[in-house]
């Protein structure tokens, strides 16, 4: 593995080193062929593109480890050299993805782009789909609506994708005049952008704001209804290049009340076929409205009416299907890779009930850390230990997870219970 700065072309490459595997390719191809009358493989799987990952962090560790398996070689570029997907990437553009330079530099050592995180410089990837030079997967264009919150809710409401009143506000005298016009006691504030894992969001009293004299916020917000939330739901959705699409179950995700990060994931969620059902098909609305290709996960709430309101959509593999990895036929890592190569979705089955636990931070230091209770865990039957490589803890920040498998959803979140009373976050 090779790590470059951004002034690095990675146009240089041996000869020798791409020949021999592709001529061994053909000679073994061919030989299966003739001798046991093997179908040769498409064309699409002789040339081995090279991947362009926008970031570093877990996702991309996780996604680089299913591309692996397929013999695929994955370029990376993060700012920081000592990112989770540096030890398994092969080559790393050291450089910050706010800037222009180490993206424009990945497009040109890679065939196809992809992102896992949404805070990346969007105007180079604009021009390169623009121009048609670079296979961009998903599309840049939604990813310019992700990015800004009040863009997003706009959306869902103009194409009739339920999701909870709300107003955009620019200036703190909007504030009031949107909570005098719901009459909301209390409801939600979202920074429209740069907000990320429970950061730029508030529930807001409305007699506390008016105490106060001022909005919790300064920055341009999107202001929605409070919603009295029974779940909140989870479907992630793949849209293949030539649009068949296929979801993974819904799932059920528990937060923590302060940070507002997932701590506990349950699979399939707990609710009626009916409401699953009806989850999918709003998830799978969301995806063909933006004329998606890639993996969704579209957020969402169900109320104790029964209703379901679009939260917020990623483009990208999600915390909410770690658990694929173990539980369900694909992951959707895997999944996606299908998808980037122009290969057939793979099947979203689950195998058996699943709970994944994130491993966060200890809220006490930062700093070097280790896994304590590791050996107790691993006494459990079907426990799987993810840790993201992270060089330091610090309050909250997502450091691993745990996927546990049951023979029934009881089962795991039984097992997933002890498990989660098993380990903590020590300091070294």
């Amino acid at each position: 593995m090779r790590r470059s700065n951004p002034s690095y072309s990675g146009k240089c490459k041996g000869i020798s080193r791409k020949l021999i595997p592709f001529f061994f390719e053909i000679l073994c191809t061919n030989f299966a062929a003739t001798c046991f009358g093997i179908e040769k493989p498409t064309k699409r799987m002789k040339h081995k593109p090279v991947i362009g990952v926008i970031g570093g962090g877990q996702l991309g560790r996780m996604f680089i480890e299913e591309a692996l398996r397929y013999n695929i070689e994955c370029i990376i570029a993060d700012a920081d050299k000592n990112c989770p997907a540096s030890v398994i990437a092969h080559d790393h553009i050291i450089g910050s993805i706010a800037e222009e330079g180490p993206i424009v530099r990945l497009s040109e050592m890679a065939d196809i782009l992809t992102y896992e995180i949404e805070h990346i410089y969007i105007e180079p990837l604009l021009r390169l789909e623009k121009e048609g030079r670079k296979k961009l997967i998903p599309s840049p264009r939604i990813l310019q609506i992700v990015q800004d919150k009040g863009w997003q809710k706009k959306f869902y409401a103009d194409h009739s994708i339920p999701t909870s009143p709300f107003r955009l506000v620019e200036t703190r005298d909007e504030w009031k005049a949107v909570v005098k016009e719901f009459g909301w006691e209390k409801f939600v504030a979202k920074a429209r952008t740069q907000g990320y894992d429970g950061r730029g969001v508030q529930i807001v009293e409305t007699k506390e704001m008016l105490k106060a004299g001022k909005p919790p916020m300064d920055a341009p917000a999107v202001l929605e209804a409070f919603v009295d939330c029974k779940k909140e739901i989870s479907v992630i959705v793949a849209r293949d290049q030539e649009g068949n699409i296929k979801t993974f179950p819904p799932v059920e995700m528990e937060f923590d009340p302060v940070a507002n990060l997932v701590t506990m994931l349950i699979c399939p969620a707990r609710i009626e076929k009916t409401m699953a059902d009806q989850a999918e098909n709003i998830a799978i609305d969301v995806v063909k409205a933006m004329n998606g290709v890639g993996l969704f996960a579209i957020e969402m709430f169900l109320d104790h009416h029964h209703r379901l309101y679009v939260n917020e959509m990623a483009p990208r593999p999600h915390n909410s299907g770690h658990h694929t990895i173990e539980a369900c036929f694909t992951s959707q890592y895997e999944q996606l890779l299908r998808i980037l190569l122009g290969l057939p979705l793979g099947s979203t089955r689950l195998l058996k009930p699943a709970v994944m636990l994130n491993i966060l931070g200890a809220k006490n230091f930062s700093g070097p850390y280790y896994l304590g209770g590791y050996d107790e865990i691993l006494k459990e039957e079907g426990v799987y230990v993810h840790l993201y490589g992270k060089k330091e803890s610090r309050p909250m920040r997502k450091l691993g997870h745990i996927t546990v498998l049951g023979e029934t959803a009881e089962d795991a979140i039984a097992k997933a219970q002890r498990i989660r009373s098993m380990f903590s976050i020590e300091k070294l």
